[in-house]
């Protein structure tokens, strides 16, 4: 829940109350009791906003929604030239300045206002009579001193400046919303009655409490944080509050209505305004008004190795054919009592079948059948990700990708399992895991993709490098020096070494015409600061930009960088390599493989006889269109990548695209 969305219910609680009490009990004599709702109903709209209960649950209804979309494959390149963004005014940025300008302004006049409390305690004025906290200030001329102090102990002994402090603090943080000044001036109000009706007592005759207030009409209130006697402004409503027949015993049963209006707001809170697209839609349009600093919780501890490893395989995809993707919303009780509004997912069902693709492989095997994917919304995000159910042939990695890429806001939190079917038309292979069943405690939802059965078996396609640009984005001197910046710069985060957590970070980026890098995106997420840190560093790096027909141009890009810790700290986990063998590799004159050890170019397989296995950290073996995307026409037969170990050392090996 952001601060925008969060306000905004503030707000509208703080309404609902108000205008509860200024219908029903505004007229009422029990001032102790309004005081109490007052309070509570400051209280209780702070809180509410955070407070969900799933019992308020409907019947429950199954609902469709089939799309049929003829969706052709297509190669997707590692980079293409991206428009340059339009600069649009953002009316959003502009309404949250003037929010943060009108809570400066309002911050400064509250400090002010304690400053001249301060100044007021230390000189008594003459006809001054007010309090703060414990403190009392009456003046030696004030008529009727006894019951004077009366009145302003009846303030201090309850604690009437909390209630002004805190509704001042309220009112900071909802400045712009005109009932917290009602607020504000309603509890003042009521101070006054409890202090006049204990005073009033203590003077035994109401007529010549009655009579001194109007003698001191022309008083003057210090200031608006202080409890004063002679106030102006309450001086009529106090005398009238004072002589008003006492409010029925009846009428306290209006207070009661006080539970039902609350349980309503639970309502409102937990089944509409949470979920209501119009104002999810304000809220969205708002930037955050959260000050982002980087704040650096990493040690100085070096990596042992950070890599920046190959590209993945290019993708096999299907020659173009018409393929139809139908979406159900299937909503029922599970254990976590969710029920799912369809027009909550429809943007992410839009989502998963435009990536998802019939793979080639499968097509070829005619593979059908079922995979599901479980996984959870918190905070309107996607996390926690997983296959429960595979079918094989790529196909489970097709549903789970675009789940994870997946950043737009779902309105609904909870536990969901997406069951995607795929089919073949015209093809006879019985349907694989036809009884799979959602796990207990997920909402179930479901997809089918349908395809056409190849007639013949369709051709991987390589995707080829940077088609869109003549000359591909670089960093300044090259691999070395790559190598040299993070070395020098990357640290591993605290979490993930208390974890022992290793792997690879797919980093996506703009690399800008003046070489600086911007929408930096993690694909593959390995949480505990992982992500973060290799964001921040190659955010601070400058590149040099791509070229397309002589000028510069904006370049998707992406890099992979693997994170592995010490060696010495996992040595009791690792096993230890007893001796290289290479297989599946073509043999014969001019077929080997290149060799590239610890960065070095070696055109020969003798160089393994020099290398001693004991020493070696890592083998990567490339084959195809990876190892000539990386190496060009070297690696034509393939390539493999050792990493030895150097304890003494941390080592940054890095590999870039040619």
């Amino acid at each position: 829940m952001s601060w925008a969305h969060y306000l905004l219910q503030v707000n509208i609680y703080l309404v609902i109350f108000y205008c509860f009490y200024k219908l029903l009990l505004d007229k009422e004599t029990y001032f102790v009791l309004n005081r109490i709702y007052l309070i509570a109903s400051g209280v209780l709209s702070l809180a509410i906003p955070f407070l969900r209960f799933e019992w308020f649950n409907k019947q429950k209804v199954t609902q469709h929604i089939y799309t049929s979309v003829d969706q052709l494959n297509s190669l997707v390149n590692k980079a293409t030239i991206v428009e340059d963004a339009k600069e649009e005014f953002n009316w959003g940025n502009l309404i949250v300045l003037i929010y943060l300008l009108g809570i400066l302004f309002c911050l400064a006049r509250f400090i002010f206002q304690l400053v001249a409390v301060r100044r007021l305690l230390k000189t008594i004025g003459n006809g001054m009579a007010f309090s703060f906290l414990n403190k009392k200030v009456i003046s030696n001329n004030v008529p009727e001193a006894a019951t004077v102090n009366l009145h302003e102990d009846i303030h201090v002994k309850q604690l009437h400046t909390l209630d002004v402090l805190f509704f001042e603090f309220l009112g900071i943080i909802t400045w712009f919303n005109p009932i917290i000044y009602a607020y504000k001036n309603t509890i003042k109000n009521i101070h006054e009655y409890l202090a006049d009706e204990a005073a009033a007592k203590f003077q035994g005759d109401k007529e010549e409490y009655a009579m001194l207030l109007l003698s001191q009409a022309f008083g003057v209130r210090p200031n608006s944080l202080t409890n004063g006697f002679f106030t102006k402004s309450l001086i009529k409503k106090r005398i009238f509050m004072l002589h008003k027949q006492r409010s029925k015993k009846t009428a306290i049963l209006k207070y009661g209505l006080f539970v039902p209006l609350f349980a309503l707001t639970l309502v409102l809170s937990s089944a509409t305004i949470r979920k209501n697209d119009q104002i999810l839609g304000v809220v969205d349009k708002l930037s955050s008004i959260t000050a982002k600093s980087f704040v650096k919780d990493v040690l100085a501890t070096p990596l042992n190795v950070v890599q920046l490893i190959s590209p993945p395989p290019p993708r096999i995809e299907q020659a173009p054919q018409a393929q139809t993707v139908i979406y159900d919303v299937v909503a029922e009780p599970t254990e976590s009592n969710n029920e799912v509004d369809p027009n909550a997912f429809e943007p992410f069902y839009k989502h998963v079948f435009n990536a998802i693709i019939y793979p080639v492989a499968a097509a070829n095997n005619k593979i059908q059948g079922n995979t599901i994917v479980n996984f959870t919304v918190k905070n309107g995000k996607i996390t926690d990700a997983v296959v429960q159910t595979e079918l094989g042939h790529g196909l489970d990695q097709e549903v789970l990708k675009p789940i994870l890429n997946y950043t737009d806001y779902i309105k609904r939190d909870g536990n969901y399992s997406l069951k995607a079917t795929f089919k073949l038309d015209g093809a006879d292979t019985p349907l694989q895991n036809e009884n799979a069943t959602t796990a207990d405690g997920y909402t179930p939802l479901a997809i089918t993709i349908t395809g056409m059965a190849p007639k013949e078996e369709a051709v991987e396609k390589p995707a080829p490098s940077f088609v869109a640009v003549s000359a591909p984005p670089v960093f300044p001197g090259g691999i070395q020096k790559l190598n040299s910046y993070l070395d020098k710069k990357i640290k591993y985060p605290i979490a993930a070494l208390d974890n022992d957590v290793q792997g690879t970070v797919m980093v996506n980026f703009i690399v800008e015409k003046d070489g600086s890098l911007s929408n930096l995106k993690t694909d593959r997420k390995l949480g505990f600061g992982l992500d973060e840190e290799a964001i921040r560093v190659l955010k601070m790096s400058k590149w040099l930009p791509a070229i397309q027909d002589g000028k510069t141009v904006r370049v998707n890009y992406s890099i992979p960088i693997k994170f592995t810790l010490d060696q010495d700290k996992g040595e009791n986990k690792a096993n230890v390599i007893a001796s290289i063998r290479l297989k599946n590799f073509p043999e014969g004159p001019n077929k080997e493989p290149l060799f590239i050890v610890d960065g070095e170019v070696k055109e020969t397989v003798n160089v393994l006889k020099d290398l001693d296995a004991k020493k070696i950290d890592a083998i990567d073996v490339l084959k195809g269109p990876s190892a000539i995307a990386l190496y060009g026409k070297r690696g034509e037969n393939g390539a493999v990548i050792i990493t030895s170990k150097n304890p003494e050392k941390a080592r940054v090996s890095a590999t870039l695209f040619k």
